[in-house]
């Protein structure tokens, strides 16, 4: 091989490495994350929060921008298409909301939209949160953050099945890949509540109303 061959081969997967790492964007200031080397006895008093974010097999333009991952009020992190990764997080309880853009038919200019659930994270446990896509046709697209099983995890992740693409491990899931896991120890279901939906036609007449004043 060529120097010129290995040059571009080093420049290609320094390239590929720093694309994945911008992939998810974590916010080590969040005051219920805990981030840098976490000894196994610090990890066991915390949550292991899994966020799964497979790419979507059609195209949908806006929405296959950054999700904007919120806790308490405040981002946790954002993450693109077609990536998972690991947080660990104090024990704590919030509403956990995804944001995202998208228009309305009839509608000339995109709205932040959200949907959004009550996570309660239990020392010890491990959760697995699918931030799932959700196609409402002419009334845009939504991303909601929907508990699943281990199985189901390993499921999403699974390159080529059905409408999702192969999906890669970033931050703290590289050295806790999701396909080798075994067992688990998961919250019971009461650790997660439904919340209303957001109405599209309630955000875009909240948005009209901020923009006439």
């Amino acid at each position: 091989m060529s120097n010129n061959s290995r040059w571009i081969g080093a420049c290609v997967a320094m390239l590929s490495t720093v694309l994945l790492a911008a992939c998810t964007t974590v916010n080590s200031k969040h005051p219920e994350v805990v981030t840098g080397k976490i000894t196994e006895e610090a990890k066991a008093q915390l949550a292991a929060v899994y966020f799964i974010r497979p790419k979507a097999y059609k195209s949908k333009d806006m929405a296959d921008r950054p999700v904007r991952i919120e806790f308490q009020g405040k981002t946790l992190l954002t993450q693109d298409e077609g990536t998972y990764t690991l947080l660990y997080i104090k024990p704590s309880k919030g509403v956990l909301k995804v944001y995202s853009k998208t228009l309305f038919a009839g509608q000339d200019s995109a709205v932040d939209v959200w949907r959004s659930r009550v996570y309660k994270f239990i020392a010890g446990k491990t959760y697995f949160i699918y931030v799932r896509q959700i196609d409402e046709e002419f009334r845009g697209v939504f991303y909601e953050p929907q508990p699943v099983s281990l199985n189901e995890a390993k499921q999403l992740i699974v390159p080529g099945l059905g409408r999702f693409g192969n999906t890669h491990a970033s931050g703290a899931a590289r050295s806790a890949p999701i396909d080798e896991l075994t067992e688990v120890d998961m919250p019971p279901a009461s650790a997660v509540k439904d919340l209303t939906p957001a109405l599209p036609e309630s955000l875009y007449k909240q948005e009209n109303l901020r923009r006439a004043k």
